[in-house]
């Protein structure tokens, strides 16, 4: 599965849901930029992994394109208020994951939701957190999502379930779902390429950009070995 709609990303919004919302609420504060381009010092209060994941899940949603330029889609959301944003966030996620909607999502299990959205080229880490937004997002704006998914998004739990050694020195499954770390900061072998990655400079050409742009969703979708 991928995004369809010209000029964005076909990777999926894999920062948590209330990060997303900050950042709304930095350009309502602040204003778009009249320049109408988006750029990641806007959020210079966020990590510059966030940064980046952010304009990923801008261009994701349609609210910007390729190059960083507003479309049409950003300002109403803008302006809106908490309330008047759920419709309008809930017509972005219909738009930008539509061959996902597709799907009985009421009755979905947790690993079809994961094929799903490893179609669209994700997997590890960045899988797991793209999970969590695409739920999260579900819940609040009422898209129907499947209870066995949501109770486990809820709990921390995103993966299988860890396996622990009984006093008899065999393996069973351990009843008790261990807490899944903070989803706010990659994974340790992320930093280490984040690191090597050169930082973002909104001065390049645009196409220069683009191949940033394109590298680093590479770069992301990436797992440990490869």
């Amino acid at each position: 599965m991928a995004n369809e709609k010209p000029g964005t990303t076909s990777t999926p919004v894999y920062v948590p849901y209330a990060t997303f919302l900050s950042a709304i609420d930095a350009l309502k504060r602040d204003g778009i930029p009249g320049t109408g381009k988006i750029d990641k010092s806007l959020w210079d209060s966020q990590s510059g992994a966030i940064q980046g994941q952010l304009l990923l899940a801008f261009r994701f949603l349609g609210l910007i394109d390729e190059h960083n330029r507003v479309l049409p889609a950003l300002p109403p959301l803008v302006e809106a208020g908490p309330d008047e944003r759920k419709p309008i966030i809930k017509k972005l996620i219909e738009a930008s994951y539509a061959k996902l909607l597709t799907l009985d999502l009421n009755t979905i299990s947790q690993g079809q939701l994961d094929e799903a959205l490893r179609g669209y080229g994700v997997g590890g880490s960045t899988l797991a957190r793209a999970v969590r937004f695409f739920v999260k997002a579900c819940q609040e704006t009422g898209i129907p999502i499947s209870k066995r998914v949501s109770d486990k998004v809820r709990g921390g739990q995103t993966g299988p379930r860890k396996r622990r050694a009984p006093s008899n020195g065999k393996h069973a499954e351990d009843p008790i779902t261990p807490p899944v770390p903070p989803i706010q900061q990659p994974a340790a072998w992320e930093s280490q390429l984040l690191a090597k990655f050169p930082e973002f400079n909104p001065a390049w050409p645009e196409q220069l950009q683009t191949k940033w742009f394109e590298g680093f969703e590479r770069l992301m979708g990436a797992k440990p070995g490869e």
